[in-house]
């Protein structure tokens, strides 16, 4: 199984690769923030489940939030759908996209984008609210 990770060089993402690799998971494909735009769609043609992580919750300017969380999620779809894959995709999100800041609003976008891609194609998607 290609297992696509985006976010990998973060906290999560490198604990989820150890622990992957620890069950016998040695095909991953890894994104993260040096990876190029190029790679991802590679990545899209040949995996079999995603586990979204990447995102942005530190950001020096708000308007970095939809950019790292919803524009990167929306991209991750365009280019699955482009490459004519429909694997299932765990989203890392936040209990924030129930609050009205820029922040929970990016989360929520990103969610609702995966809801309507789910919708549309009939692929499974997993959303985890971080506390």
């Amino acid at each position: 199984m290609r297992i696509l990770i985006t976010g990998s060089n973060g906290f999560i993402g490198r604990n989820l690769i150890s622990q992957l690799k620890n069950n016998g998971y040695d095909d991953l494909l890894l994104f993260d923030s040096s990876s190029s735009i190029f790679d991802l769609e590679t990545f899209c043609e040949n995996c079999d489940f995603v586990f979204h992580l990447a995102g942005t919750n530190r950001p020096s300017h708000i308007d970095e939030f939809m950019k790292g969380n919803f524009e990167l999620t929306s991209t991750l779809i365009k280019l699955l759908e482009k490459k004519n894959n429909f694997c299932p995709i765990m989203l890392s999100s936040s209990i924030q996209a129930n609050l009205n800041n820029p922040y929970g609003e990016s989360k929520k976008a990103s969610e609702d984008t995966l809801l309507n891609y789910s919708k549309a194609h009939n692929v499974p998607v997993y959303l985890y609210r971080f506390p």
